[in-house]
């Protein structure tokens, strides 16, 4: 019997060990399989990275590549910086959901404008262009500035896709304060996209108030909240200046250049000129009109 208890102990010993053994082949046979799964996908990783970044590379080099083209298309001629005239076009609301308030633009009639613009070789320029075009005499045979005044929703959703369809840039003017407060104006993420595709971020001060009736430490603030709130929400550092309601007066031009702006935009009539300074560009205020209209806007462009 003793014998007998002897050998079923054996066994099961026996057994054991063989189960020990065979576990632990399988569990490093396991890890084994983990980490060459783990490896793998670490290398599929790297290749899918590498491919990003050659991608990335390569739309960088035909971004630079399609600048050198569009540069070498454009056509300048040099003039006497008094003879240089440019238009600068005033836009506010692009929208179709008032046909009797004169701000508010069609998008078809806008789209067909940029259409034009672009068939005809305009040169689209934002306002440190301008200002330096102004300066220089060195100026696009065609040139034209596209600005919006206040940073209405409808500007991204409406005027920004016409844009960037017709290869156009523009500047937008924003009044600070409604940025990503209120929902009928762009927000600060719709901002740094267009300053990303080139478009012009500026500013309308922080408030939209009328600057010749403040006093001077008011126009400081206002001016002054509008360049720091852009630069904060947007990372951008704006230089130029909007007159909201194209109020201003001598005070409000020189409390502009102490905060470091090159230049400002009024809503007087007319085509850009240094003989009025860099801080009174005139521009062209845009209403509802026929296709044929805006042509005529150009026509001492188009000989």
């Amino acid at each position: 019997m003793k014998g007998l208890i002897k050998i079923i102990i054996f066994v099961i010993v026996i057994v054991i060990v063989f189960i020990g053994i065979f576990m632990k082949s399988t569990s490093k046979n396991s890890t084994y399989a983990n980490k060459k799964e783990t490896q793998a996908e670490k290398d599929k990783n790297i290749k899918e990275d590498n491919i990003k970044d050659q991608e990335n590379e390569a739309n960088k080099e035909a971004m630079k590549v399609e600048e050198i083209k569009k540069k070498e298309k454009i056509k300048y001629i040099n003039l006497n910086p008094e003879e240089v005239y440019i238009p600068i076009l005033m836009y506010h609301s692009i929208s179709d959901s008032d046909s009797k308030n004169n701000l508010l633009i069609p998008v078809a009639q806008f789209t067909a404008e940029m259409s034009w613009l672009k068939k005809e070789g305009f040169t689209p320029m934002l306002m440190g262009e301008v200002i330096s075009a102004l300066k220089s005499g060195k100026v696009p045979k065609r040139p034209v500035a596209i600005t919006f005044d206040d940073g209405y929703a409808d500007n991204y959703t409406a005027g920004y896709k016409a844009l960037i369809d017709n290869n156009m840039k523009a500047t937008f003017f924003i009044i600070t304060d409604t940025t990503d407060v209120d929902s009928s104006y762009m927000s600060s993420v719709m901002l740094k996209e267009m300053a990303s595709k080139g478009m012009g971020i500026e500013n309308h001060t922080s408030k939209h108030m009328e600057l010749n009736k403040l006093s001077r430490a008011d126009k400081v603030n206002i001016i002054k909240a509008g360049k720091d709130s852009l630069k904060e929400k947007c990372g951008v550092d704006s230089k130029y200046l909007c007159y909201p309601v194209g109020r201003y007066d001598d005070e409000t031009i020189a409390v502009a250049k102490e905060l470091g702006l090159q230049g400002a935009v009024t809503t007087q009539g007319g085509f850009a000129n240094i003989k009025t300074g860099e801080f009174e560009l005139k521009r062209v205020r845009m209403s509802p009109m026929d296709i044929n209209s805006f042509k005529d806007i150009f026509k001492s462009f188009m000989q």
